[in-house]
């Protein structure tokens, strides 16, 4: 890399001078087209760009690419790959360029430069430049191997584009601001006091958190760089998995001081009954999200996740060849990816070893469940005088979840009465959560609140 300051940490403002000198060219290359005849001042502005460009290269300016690729690698790049990338990620660096750069490439469908349209703006006319543009594009070419830029397409319509890390080391932002595709984004946030798990739990859980921010160990340390990292969450419905992935979204903003979103898988989107079209969904989401600070959290993970098993027609095979896709997709991700079960013996066993960690959330005992109850209940709502969480927790086994359910319908109950909230909103609440398992449910369940119940509900 023709920059001594290759290990400085650059300024993305240090790159401006060359965004101009692509929309100087972009506009040589519309002249050109259009037979427009450009001012006399244009020349002198081209040259003074030019130079500004060769001093902001020699200053260091492309120096932040070293975050995500060693320096040695880094010596091999020359100044054409330099122009490439520049051309690519022009039009994230300066979306006023994408439109331009579209315009002159019509039959594409990005902004993205092509082969063609990078041999048109670099001038590059005789076979041997055009030769070495090819080279440095291989796959074994410096760019490519440091995945700093990819190739997509056939022929000369091959277009060439930044990949999300070094977009986001280059420009110091995200270039991918909405859901990626077969996702939705989760707007809520938590603080690890709000989960009421046992300490075994909760340790597994920053243990995953630490396994995210591992830069440490692979930047300082040598080790090896992995995929992931993955973790199955495991447990009965309502202990709290979903929860637990909002809680690590907002620990990973707060101790990295950048915001990490969380991104919840759609199965409805990705799902397909088309043979191959699923695979190509779950591609296209985790290559969207790919270099972006992001979760992403699949619930009901055994529905997409199932088990292989033998073969006796058609459709299974391509079932199995699904699966076993979706195994080997997941470990070539790099960022971490949250599955949650309740039923972790459905869970494909050659899943296992692909996850970095396997959280077990149990059923909370009876001082978990007290501790939800003080927690779920609105602590703004008026309470009768003796209403004792510990006895609510006693009175019934229900799940965080559950818990929560009730909590906010008891005290609707409440509201509605205009009544300080009372162990009758409170059994009338419990009883119909219950009553959401679609069995005869006994009033014995709801222990000492089935003396508060109405008698409708019995």
């Amino acid at each position: 890399m023709n920059a001594p300051a290759a290990a400085m940490v650059s300024d993305p403002i240090m790159l401006d001078a060359e965004w101009s000198r692509v929309s100087h060219l972009v506009t040589l290359a519309e002249a050109a087209r259009t037979g427009q005849t450009l001012d006399e001042s244009f020349s002198a502005r081209f040259d003074a760009t030019a130079e500004a460009v060769t001093a902001a290269r020699r200053a260091g300016a492309w120096s932040a690419l070293s975050r995500i690729a060693s320096p040695g690698t880094l010596q091999h790049l020359v100044q054409l790959d330099l122009d490439i990338m520049a051309l690519a990620l022009a039009p994230d660096a300066r979306p006023s360029l994408a439109s331009r750069m579209h315009a002159l490439q019509p039959q594409i469908g990005a902004p993205y430069p092509s082969l063609a349209l990078i041999q048109e703006l670099l001038m590059l006319e005789s076979g041997e430049d055009v030769a070495r543009l090819f080279r440095r594009l291989e796959p074994s070419a410096p760019l490519i191997v440091t995945e700093l830029a990819r190739v997509s397409g056939e022929g000369a319509y091959q277009v060439v584009r930044p990949t999300p890390p070094a977009a986001r080391a280059l420009l110091g932002r995200s270039t991918d601001l909405g859901p990626p595709p077969g996702a939705h984004l989760s707007l809520r946030r938590a603080k690890w006091d709000d989960l009421v798990l046992p300490p075994a739990t909760l340790r597994s859980l920053r243990d995953f958190v630490a396994w995210i921010h591992r830069r440490q160990t692979i930047g300082d340390w040598g080790a090896d760089p992995t995929g992931g990292p993955l973790a199955l969450f495991c447990g009965p419905s309502g202990t709290g998995k979903s929860f637990a992935a909002a809680v690590i979204a907002t620990e990973l903003s707060a101790r990295l001081g950048e915001p990490w979103a969380l991104y919840v898988l759609d199965l409805g989107r990705i799902m397909s009954k088309y043979v191959g079209e699923t695979e190509q969904n779950l591609n296209a989401l985790l290559d969207a999200l790919d270099g972006r600070r992001a979760i992403l959290q699949i619930d009901e993970a055994d529905g997409l996740l199932g088990k292989r098993g033998e073969i006796t027609d058609a459709r299974d095979r391509y079932a199995n060849l699904e699966v076993s896709h979706m195994l080997s997709r997941f470990e070539r991700h790099v960022g971490p990816v949250i599955l949650t079960t309740n039923l972790r013996s459905n869970i494909d066993a050659a899943f296992l070893r692909r996850f970095q960690l396997v959280v077990d959330f149990p059923a909370p005992d009876g001082a978990a469940r007290a501790q939800l109850w003080d927690k779920l209940l609105p602590p703004g709502a008026p309470r009768v005088a003796d209403l004792n969480v510990g006895a609510l927790a006693e009175a019934t086994l229900l799940s965080g979840g559950g818990i929560h359910n009730a909590a906010q319908y008891a005290a609707i109950l409440a509201a509605e009465a205009g009544e300080p909230l009372c162990y009758e909103h409170l059994a009338r609440a419990v009883w119909a959560e219950l009553n959401k398992d679609n069995r005869q449910i006994r009033r014995s369940e709801i222990g000492f609140l089935a003396g508060h119940l109405e008698e409708v509900a019995r």
